[in-house]
Parts: C-alpha cells; structure tokens; sequence
C-alpha cells in the first residue's frame, strides 16, 4: 500500500466517525456517467500489435512488422455490482468515459465497424503498411486465388509480398471457418 492510498482510507476513516448517517454509502452515479450498451449490442476495437521488431545491433535492420485485427466486444452485465464489463480471455475489462467517447484501457471504443476500419486504415497509413491489406479484399474464393497467384513472390519479381500474405491469410481463415 502507498503512502497516498493509506492517507486515503485514514481520512475516510475519519469522515465515517464524524458523519455516522453517510457510513459506507457511494454517491450513486449520473445517468451521463454510467456505461450503457446501445441496442445494437456490439462494438468494436481497432487493435494494432507488433509481430517482429527489428534488433538494435543487428547488420540487417527490419521495420516491426504489425498485424491489424478489429475485435467484437459485447458485454455483459455483472449483476452483483452492477456494472458493465468484457472479459478479453485474460481478465475483465470495464469501459471508461474519455473526452472522445468511451475507452477500454487505452483503446478507443467504436460503435461502429465503419469507425473502427477507418481507425485502423488510419494506423496503415501511419506505419507505411497497404491500406488495401485487409479491408478491401473481396470474399470470393476464385477471386483470392486469382489475386494470390498473380502476386506469387516465386512466379512474379515485382509481386507485393504483403498482398500476397493477406490473401493467404485470408483464404486460411476462409477455409476454417467453412469446417
């Protein structure tokens, strides 16, 4: 415990021995500060992580190579506190109010998948990457593998590797999801 959280809980203490009345009890939040769900149920997170980083040292120094993901986040309820929260597959995560909207940690909440899509373009266009990369492939299988062969690094010099690995990408998770 700090030093700052013992002054805290002392001057609480002292507040619940001179206002008997008030002991133990919250000031209940305004409407306008409490999370609510829309109706539509769902929002969505831009998330951006860094799968290779270059080395400091080394001789042949490689940008970050970054992975772009939008997660669906619903939530749900917890009825013994009341509030709101999102359990992320480690640990749960409580919405909290910001100047532009809501935020889950440090990520900016959309309620829509358009808003979400634009951040992430955003972020590309940020780290040099292909803003065609993810969102505007097409979901035709044929469609993919025309794109993919046309743009096999071993066939074609001047391919882009990176529209190449989306495609393939993007047909695995196709191919899984059909299972």
């Amino acid at each position: 415990m700090t030093n700052a959280q013992r002054r805290a809980a002392r001057l609480a203490a002292r507040k619940a021995e001179m206002d008997p009345l008030h002991n133990g009890s919250k000031p209940a939040p305004t409407p306008g500060s409490a999370f609510r769900p829309h109706e539509a149920g769902a929002y969505y997170l831009a998330v951006v992580a860094t799968v290779g980083t270059f080395k400091m040292f080394a001789r042949d120094r490689r940008p970050p190579v970054y992975t772009y993901d939008i997660t669906t986040v619903r939530f749900e309820l917890n009825p013994e506190t009341g509030t709101w929260i999102w359990f992320d597959g480690e640990k749960n995560q409580f919405p909290r109010r910001a100047q532009d909207g809501w935020r889950l940690g440090s990520r900016r909440l959309h309620e829509t998948r358009e808003s979400a899509e634009a951040e992430l373009q955003r972020e590309m266009a940020r780290n040099g990457d292909r803003v065609t990369r993810v969102h505007d492939l097409p979901d035709d299988v044929m469609a993919l593998k025309k794109i993919r062969s046309a743009n096999h690094p071993d066939r074609n010099g001047d391919a882009d590797q990176d529209l190449y690995q989306a495609v393939v990408e993007k047909l695995d998770r196709m191919r899984t999801l059909s299972q």
